[in-house]
């Protein structure tokens, strides 16, 4: 079956039930790829189309930001599209590898024993090499994300009442403007890290060990004279690309996080409310079935969300850990240093401030959202348990025994499978790093 949607066409690939209506997915096989998933229903309800637009809003900024790092999933099979992808993760690949990564390494060989200046390195290489295995992650799992793309698309396109929409939509608000604000902070770093450079006013130590008398945005050293030019100005170029090529893997990969955080709680409220108007339903054993399907797919979407981003929070946990240490040693001997009134040093407590205050809000901000899905998971268990069960047929209160027992263990999002991000794994990582920072200081002394 084909259609024709002016300069785009579209084949059905797809057709299921849900909710007693049709579902049928099309593919786009032009070259334009506005979105390589489409999850459309056929229903007498205009809403529908309503949906779909709210959707393509509510994705929107996490597809734009994938997709231009090749990382938002292909699966139209058509073979342009893939190949262009491959090329984008290739290009990030490749700059974070051969402008960043390698000559940071060999310039953490050329400092070795000089504490100071091993942890001036180290506080930009960890984070490099962290970023570069999360780009490796994301396009490992893309046959993951592609199916947590299509249940976002029809949990979207199965909202009936307005009130479903409604929460929603607030939850899509909250993520976009944390994005917004995410990408302006981002902006202003990258401006700081390579503008200030420029203009002789370093955020790092320098050192004739590494640095020649032009010096880099980064601690690097390269087998070339980076003095001469145009040596100079293409190796400044170069970190320039990379870096933007870093913040941008950053950011889109942890917002689609934070975005699908935000999705799973819009539908537990959604179950919870569907749930609380069980008992009121005319049909009550089709609207519990309902329900149970509902719950069944986000278990399935929170595994297969916990199969993407576990390594990857393990991978940011430990970055926390050796960041945060390294930042809040460098930052207290720098205040502790009694020629602090200049021009250089006032730069850098100003960059370590700000970044060790960055990483404090990542991890919290992780933390925080694990928390949620549990609240919001136990606001359901407890909707479940206070049902007026005893006012029902005795096989109908029976059915209720399944969906009780099963809510009651709740949906959370692991570090590595070893231990859940919540407040309290938060305030322990916190007290860790703190009493590392107090061992560097000790040994410095």
């Amino acid at each position: 079956m084909h259609l024709s949607m002016g300069k785009v066409r579209y084949r059905t690939c797809f057709a299921s039930m849900r909710d007693s209506h049709p579902f049928i997915r099309w593919k786009e096989y032009d070259d334009q790829h506005y979105f390589n998933i489409y999850v459309l229903t056929f229903d007498m309800n205009t809403s529908k189309s309503s949906n779909f637009k709210d959707f393509l809003w509510a994705t929107l900024l996490n597809r734009l930001s994938l997709e231009f790092l090749g990382l938002w999933p292909k699966t139209d099979g058509v073979r342009k599209g893939k190949l262009d992808s491959d090329i984008r993760v290739g290009f990030s690949f490749i700059m974070l590898t051969f402008a960043l990564l390698i000559p940071m390494v060999h310039a953490l060989i050329r400092v070795s024993g000089n504490m100071a200046l091993m942890i001036d390195n180290l506080r930009f290489t960890i984070v490099i090499l962290t970023i570069l295995l999360e780009l490796i992650i994301f396009r490992w799992k893309q046959t993951v994300l592609s199916s947590i793309i299509n249940m976002i698309a029809e949990d979207w396109l199965s909202l009936n009442q307005r009130a479903e929409r409604d929460v929603m939509r607030k939850r899509a608000s909250t993520t976009r403007l944390f994005m917004l604000s995410l990408f302006i902070t981002l902006i202003l770093a990258y401006v700081l890290v390579i503008i200030m450079p420029y203009f002789d006013i370093p955020l790092r130590s320098l050192t004739n060990l590494t640095d020649r008398n032009k010096p880099l945005p980064f601690q690097t050293y390269y087998l070339y004279n980076t003095d001469k030019s145009p040596q100079f100005e293409l190796t400044f170029f170069t970190q320039a690309i990379a870096l933007f090529q870093v913040l941008m893997i950053h950011y889109g990969v942890h917002t689609f996080l934070v975005f699908m955080i935000f999705h799973i709680c819009g539908q537990l409220e959604n179950l919870k409310n569907q749930i609380f108007n069980l008992l009121s339903s005319k049909e009550f054993n089709t609207a519990l079935s309902s329900i149970v399907m509902t719950h069944l797919r986000l278990i399935r979407y929170v595994n297969n969300t916990e199969n993407i981003f576990t390594s990857i929070m393990f991978l940011m946990v430990l970055q926390f850990y050796i960041t945060f240490c390294l930042y809040g040693y460098l930052l207290l001997t720098l205040i502790s240093d009694g020629n602090i009134i200049n021009m250089a040093n006032i730069s850098q407590i100003s960059f370590m401030g700000t970044a060790v205050f960055l990483v404090l809000a990542q991890i919290f901000l992780y933390c925080l959202g694990g928390d949620l899905i549990a609240v919001h998971y136990d606001e359901v268990y407890r909707t479940i348990c206070d049902l007026k069960w005893y006012i029902l047929e005795r096989r109908q209160a029976r059915n209720l025994i399944l969906p009780m027992l099963v809510t009651e263990k709740p949906f959370c999002i692991t570090a590595g499978k070893m231990f859940p991000l919540t407040m309290s794994t938060f305030c322990s990582l916190l007290k860790t790093a703190a009493g590392y920072i107090s061992l560097l200081l000790t040994m410095q002394n």
